[in-house]
């Protein structure tokens, strides 16, 4: 197989596991804007990672097929390459794109995580204020003062 045939091919697995992180990525907000789960959660997370483990494997591969046609996996050399061999342009910016969408829709689902965290911080406080001595103790449990 030669180098810009292995390169194909890892950007294009790139992109199939980009669309499914991407979709977990949405399952995930979804969850996290009804009443999320720790088990439902928990699963997103570990499947996150998974794809995230599996995507930094296929960076090493496309780094190496870059090497290959004698460019480095920088944005620089992939577009050398792309100007080399013009068959790998729409591969790249099908990527590129995937990864812009994927940066998006965590960034999102960021922003709904500080906005429930802030929220529940608040509560917290409220309550604490309320009792006039704090509820929870450092491992969330109810203090030793309020059994």
């Amino acid at each position: 197989m030669s180098h810009i045939d292995a390169l194909l091919n890892c950007v294009d697995e790139q992109s199939r596991l980009l669309n499914e992180f991407i979709q977990t990525l949405e399952a995930e907000g979804a969850q996290l804007l009804e009443s999320p789960s720790n088990e439902a959660l928990g699963a997103l997370t570990a499947r996150k990672n998974d794809y995230a483990k599996r995507l930094a494997e296929l960076d090493q591969s496309r780094a190496e097929a870059l090497a290959g046609l004698g460019q480095p996996d920088t944005q620089a050399g992939i577009q050398a390459a792309c100007a080399d061999h013009p068959e790998l342009l729409a591969a790249f910016d099908s990527l590129f794109e995937k990864t812009e969408h994927a940066s998006q829709v965590n960034q999102t689902n960021g922003q709904i995580l500080e906005t429930f965290m802030a929220h529940n911080q608040q509560a917290l406080d409220t309550l604490r204020s309320l009792m006039g001595q704090d509820l929870y103790d450092a491992r969330g449990r109810l203090s030793k003062s309020r059994k």
